[in-house]
């Protein structure tokens, strides 16, 4: 019997949010939380969300907090997720990312992502969005016990290129926007748009 892998998605709430001053979840955008526009877009979408975060901003779901063995960044949270899902639920191959800070995520983002069978990056028709990918646990597991601890805190770009992930195209780039700095914040409100 065939069984469907079960379809994660991470949320990557971690980060520091120097630019903007202020923790970018909670920032709101057309009177919704960040945070909470992504849940509401893809919770129907996924059979299991996760922050990675330290801590659940009231939307009780389960955080999955950066290792302190890991390195600095998103590609730490990215090994965390890896090691702390298939501990959870080892009926769990893989997961999407996406940063809390883009609001306009494409709605089929999971599904075309998941689709392509590998690791894979989103794309739009400047530049790879690493952030907005799909990580299967065991090549992030095999690309984690090679990485030096010594080493420099590498790049999701890096990490994209060890695990030969494949890119997948989206033709706007408002699509994949990041709410880095207050300016943005305002980009954003007079540029919405639907994340279709």
């Amino acid at each position: 019997m065939i069984t469907n892998p079960l379809v994660c998605l991470v949320i990557l709430a971690g980060g520091q949010s120097s630019r903007m001053g202020t923790d970018k979840a909670v920032i709101k955008l057309g009177g919704e939380r960040l945070i909470d526009i992504l849940i509401n877009r893809f919770a129907n979408k996924v059979d299991r969300l996760f922050l990675s975060a330290s801590k659940s901003y009231g939307t009780g779901l389960d955080i999955i907090s950066d290792d302190p063995a890991f390195p600095d960044g998103p590609v730490g949270g990215i090994f965390s997720a890896a090691a702390a899902l298939q501990k959870l639920q080892p009926a769990i191959s893989g997961f999407v990312t996406i940063p809390v800070d883009a609001p306009h995520a494409p709605a089929d983002l999971v599904g075309r992502l998941m689709a392509s069978g590998s690791c894979a990056v989103a794309r739009d028709h400047l530049r790879t969005q690493p952030a907005f990918a799909y990580w299967q646990c065991d090549v992030v597991d095999s690309i984690r016990a090679d990485y030096g601890q010594a080493d420099k805190a590498p790049s999701l770009r890096w990490l994209a290129a060890k695990a030969d992930a494949v890119a997948v195209t989206w033709p706007d780039d408002r699509l994949f926007l990041n709410i880095n700095r207050p300016q943005d914040l305002i980009h954003a409100e007079h540029g919405k748009t639907a994340g279709a």
